[in-house]
């Protein structure tokens, strides 16, 4: 029988922890293709080992799975619009692409956009498409 701090080493998957860190080393299926057919259609929300994501087919085709909440105040992206290569807030409008990275910031002026901290990427995970 497993001692109880052994049984939790194993069946937690959630960021950072060690069965987490095993289980997204490998290729974790989300979706079927059908479920994101159309292009700068609506987005879905998926979860998967402990990560609240959301997935978003672009302009292009790509496929982008990324963090369920706007890096700015946290606002859901589900409810996002879907827009010209990328996932755009509701809330203050940051548009992030397939990738995770904002490309677009609306509410924050032109110089300031480069040095804006919260400009970086959302937290984003590797999609294909198999089969």
């Amino acid at each position: 029988m497993l001692k109880r701090e052994d049984n939790e080493r194993l069946v937690r998957v959630g960021p950072g922890t060690p069965m987490g860190v095993l289980l997204r080393r490998y290729w974790q299926p989300v979706l079927l293709s059908w479920e994101l057919k159309e292009r700068d259609g609506a987005p879905v929300r998926v979860c998967i080992l402990g990560e609240e994501l959301v997935a978003f087919r672009a302009t292009d085709g790509r496929i982008g799975l990324v963090d369920a909440y706007c890096r700015h105040r946290r606002a859901p992206l589900f409810y996002g619009r879907n827009e010209e290569q990328g996932l755009r807030c509701v809330y203050h409008g940051w548009k992030f692409n397939v990738d995770g990275q904002c490309v677009d910031l609306p509410n924050v002026g032109g110089e300031t956009y480069a040095s804006e901290p919260t400009s970086g990427s959302s937290h984003t995970l590797p999609s294909r498409k198999a089969g």
